[in-house]
């Protein structure tokens, strides 16, 4: 474990990465869809889709602040959020396992008998198929991600983790 000095010792923008992170899980992915779906009456396969693109924003803001952080002679901090970068890959992982098992369940669709939301039966199996995964996968990055706040506001990260992303 490798521990940085900092004259001010707050580490802000270093925590920042995994704050984003973890809000993005908890508020975009849990609240919002939840939200949208209960609230206002939206569809499960639209509230998490609104949800996902939503959270491909931050994705996208937290890779370009990323490479931006790398130019820079911040060490710490770039490291950070090149962390916080990679947990997404396990999330992205989780929207394309969401969207083909969502189309696996339009595509079987055979018009028969309907469950209690008016989805076909095979199109709500799939669609719980793919959503039990997402939903494991954000419980579990808002594990990580709370760890690496606390990580980051101590100054610290893994020696391995630094030596492959420094420059």
């Amino acid at each position: 474990m490798l521990t940085y000095q900092d004259p001010k010792n707050n580490f802000k923008v270093a925590k920042n990465a995994h704050e984003l992170f973890t809000i993005n899980l908890m508020i975009v992915h849990l609240f919002l869809a939840l939200g949208l779906n209960k609230l206002f009456a939206v569809d499960m396969n639209t509230s998490i889709a609104s949800s996902i693109a939503i959270s491909l924003v931050v994705i996208l803001f937290t890779y370009f602040k990323t490479k931006q952080l790398k130019d820079s002679d911040q060490e710490f901090d770039y490291l950070n959020w090149q962390l916080s970068l990679n947990r997404y890959k396990m999330l992205i992982g989780a929207y394309i396992f969401f969207f083909l098992s969502m189309f696996m369940g339009i595509f079987t669709s055979s018009g028969g008998s309907n469950s209690m939301d008016g989805h076909s039966i095979s199109e709500a199996i799939f669609l719980l198929l793919g959503i039990v995964p997402l939903f494991i996968v954000i419980l579990i990055g808002i594990i990580i991600g709370s760890g690496s706040i606390y990580s980051a506001g101590k100054g610290e990260i893994t020696k391995k983790f630094a030596e492959k992303y420094l420059q």
